[in-house]
């Protein structure tokens, strides 16, 4: 069982902006939307999380995750046809705004209004994680433009290589950060040159993760459930955790975040029933009686569960 995300009509207003992610390849095939989808899988857990196909021209977010004929798209949200809320969808336990599969529509999708609707998107989610395009067209720089940092995907090939460094040098000259590089389709997962291709890329100094070749990939594709929610124990799983795990500790996303409203709430003790307001001091029950109501009889596993506990608030 996975955490889902909620839409953003159910979501209270932040007063912090969210972070928008950019994932960005010079060429297409590399696994820049398999990054894109699982990276967002990853971090559903721990933050309100936003997957946007903004690869316009060539959109595939959508099939990626099951959701082949969605109400609503980001093309019909850019070309005014429906508010953002009806594009938001769920899909395999993740909250996707899928693009538009029919080139018709891509010609009604100007980018003008690109940067409010992510500027929304960021006021209702801690990460919002843009599938931008490959290559350097119009398209691809504005939806680089609109994002906080830029996540470049590439395999260790060579042409492959060149291609994401030309990608970076595009982000250098719109004024935003590369925040690392995701290393598909590699052998085991680790490379002797991992700082030497993380220099090619002008990534040093920040995450820079190889995800491994899986055949657990390819399958979650036909299935349409990121690999990171089918099978937690697989290579490519692992690596997108590892991901996740250091760009969430490296950006910081969710910092200044309000609680989740529906994580804690004041109940009344007797009906159950909802207290609105914050009843004031709460009444301490002491470890030994609570530890008396567990039915432990036993006085060697009273005392050893009494200093396991203790010893957790002295951390």
């Amino acid at each position: 069982m996975y955490k889902t995300q909620k839409t953003l009509d159910s979501m209270p207003d932040a007063d912090a902006d969210g972070y928008a992610l950019a994932i960005a390849s010079g060429k297409g095939g590399v696994g820049k939307t398999t990054t894109a989808v699982n990276l967002g899988a990853a971090l559903a857990g721990d933050y309100r999380v936003a997957v946007v196909d903004v690869d316009l021209g060539m959109a595939n977010l959508g099939a990626m995750v099951g959701l082949t004929q969605p109400e609503a798209t980001v093309h019909d949200v850019l070309a005014e046809r429906a508010p953002l809320s009806a594009a938001l969808h769920e899909a395999r336990g993740l909250t996707v705004v899928p693009g538009a599969t029919d080139l018709r529509e891509y010609a009604d999708a100007g980018t003008e209004s690109l940067e409010a609707v992510i500027a929304q998107l960021k006021s209702r989610f801690d990460v919002v994680v843009l599938d931008a395009g490959a290559g350097l067209s119009d398209d691809v720089a504005a939806a680089l433009d609109v994002a906080d940092g830029v996540l470049l995907v590439t395999t260790a090939e060579l042409h492959a290589l060149t291609d994401a460094s030309k990608t970076g040098e595009l982000v250098e000259r719109l004024e935003v950060p590369v925040v690392g590089a995701v290393l598909t389709g590699t052998g085991s997962g680790s490379f002797d040159d991992v700082e030497g291709l993380a220099t090619a890329l002008g990534t040093t100094g920040s995450v820079t993760v190889s995800v491994p070749a899986d055949r657990e990939v390819q399958k979650s594709i036909r299935t349409g459930v990121p690999v990171v929610f089918e099978n937690e124990s697989t290579p490519a799983a692992v690596a997108y955790r590892r991901l996740a795990a250091s760009l969430a500790e490296t950006l910081e996303f969710g910092e200044d975040s309000p609680a989740d409203p529906d994580g804690f709430e004041w109940v009344d003790p007797e009906s159950g029933a909802e207290i609105d307001e914050d009843p004031g001091p709460v009444m301490e029950v002491p470890l030994e009686t609570l530890i008396d109501e567990a039915g432990l009889e036993n006085e060697a596993d009273r005392t050893q569960l009494l200093g396991r506990v203790r010893s957790w608030f002295e951390r």
